[in-house]
């Protein structure tokens, strides 16, 4: 065994990392819709800032626009980073399938050294600290420049 990373080992790790910050990221998206749906007014409030509509499954609530940044945000990053983590792992014994409504392929990982599971604890551990301690500072930055995505 030699002390030399590999790029298999970099790929491994970084493409783990991604898949678990793309599922957590998804979690807390939807942690954070229910808890703002749930105490956001059913009309607007713009003395507060309450004036970006969002459809809770046909219930209309308004948020702020650091709610509605922070969820288009995250709604609009999480599943792709999730698959571009699946498509970053190396795999080996790759079967597609192929035809007019057939397309998906089945592997193995090629994790000899078992370093996805680093990259996993990871992506877990990472998720919630940028979402919820980095994340607020980008959406105020983002807002104060003027800058606001929403849902609805």
């Amino acid at each position: 065994m030699s002390g030399k990373i590999e790029r298999n080992d970099v790929l491994n790790v970084a493409g783990a990392f991604l898949v678990a910050y793309g599922f957590v990221a998804g979690v807390c998206f939807f942690i954070l819709v229910d808890v703002w749906a749930h105490g956001a007014p059913t009309s607007p409030d713009p003395a507060r800032g309450y004036v970006y509509s969002h459809d809770e499954h046909g219930w209309i609530t308004y948020f702020s626009a650091f709610q509605a940044t922070s969820c288009a945000l995250l709604l609009a990053t999480s599943v792709p980073v999730f698959f571009v983590g699946v498509i970053v792992g190396p795999k080996r014994n790759v079967v597609s399938r192929r035809g007019f409504l057939s397309v998906g392929a089945t592997w193995e990982p090629d994790d000899p050294k078992k370093l996805r599971r680093f990259g996993f604890v990871l992506g877990v551990v990472a998720a919630p600290i940028i979402v919820f301690v980095l994340g607020p500072f980008l959406v105020d930055a983002l807002n104060a420049g003027g800058v606001v995505w929403s849902l609805g």
